[in-house]
């Protein structure tokens, strides 16, 4: 079934999530993903401010915060000029938790926070928080920009038990700036001449926190690219309301939402065709 606004003596199809005229481009493939040959596209089904917030958050948290913002950092794949800069390894986005890559580092004796920069993977700038009782290391990455608020709100999430001891990590171009904002949250730390940065890189380990919006943009990306495969729908049909609702509604039971629309297959899709079934 069509929908339509009727403006101007034209018939004027409507976004397929909310009542606005359908008048923007929508990537099937995120261009956060990279440019693609023939990629399918979806010409004025969705609205430019749906595509541009909500379905736009989506495509930040599948891009920066599961698996394919780490492969996004190794083969160095660059989103749109316009688009804001997120080291991923530093920071969450559109509500997830950052990319937690780490290994543990021999010379230091604690566990450090990694980062992959065009392909190379290194250790990242950071504070290390071990508690003396446990020997738990807690992990707090640094960038420059961040201010002295933001590095206290960090620090208070990590629960860190005391008494600790306090380990830093940096290149000597990052000295200058790590002291000062330090300095600015904990004004009698003192650093020692040299701060050991090491260069060891063995098994690191990754670790994501797929949030609801991550499984929303991949219903996002399977149903418009339904839709320009099998022209003869409209994606308004009353059979697709449940996967949009899915798609454009945030809600308070994240949890829950998801559960309705995945669920864990015991057995092997192709066996299960083999059968019949």
């Amino acid at each position: 079934m069509l929908r339509h606004i009727q403006r101007d003596n034209k018939c004027v199809k409507t976004c397929l999530y909310c009542p606005a005229e359908a008048n923007s481009l929508e990537h099937v493939l995120p261009a956060a993903f990279g440019e693609f040959k023939d990629a399918p596209n979806l010409d004025n089904y969705i609205c430019a401010p749906c595509n541009n917030g909500p379905l736009g958050l989506l495509d930040q948290q599948i891009a920066r915060c599961g698996p394919e913002g780490l492969l996004r950092k190794f083969y160095n794949v660059q989103g749109r000029e316009k688009h804001e800069k997120v080291n991923p390894f530093a920071r969450g986005s559109a509500g997830g938790r950052r990319i937690e890559f780490s290994t543990f580092d021999r010379e230091l004796g604690v566990e450090v926070n990694l980062e992959i920069e065009k392909g190379v993977v290194r250790q990242m700038c950071q504070l290390i928080f071990v508690e003396k009782a446990s020997g738990k290391a807690h992990n707090l990455p640094l960038h420059e920009g961040m201010t002295a608020i933001e590095l206290r709100e960090e620090f208070d999430r990590l629960k860190v038990i005391e008494p600790f001891e306090t380990r830093a990590s940096f290149n000597p171009g990052e000295r200058e700036w790590v002291e000062r904002i330090v300095k600015e949250v904990c004004p009698t730390v003192t650093f020692s001449e040299s701060v050991p940065h090491s260069k060891i890189i063995e098994t690191p380990e990754a670790k994501f926190e797929l949030g609801e919006r991550y499984y929303r943009a991949i219903a996002k990306i399977g149903f418009h690219y339904f839709l320009t495969q099998f022209r003869k729908y409209t994606g308004h049909e009353d059979i697709f309301s449940k996967i949009r609702n899915f798609i454009y509604q945030d809600t308070d039971k994240p949890v829950s939402h998801v559960n309705d629309f995945i669920s864990v297959r015991q057995g092997s899709l192709t066996a299960s065709q083999r059968g019949g079934t």
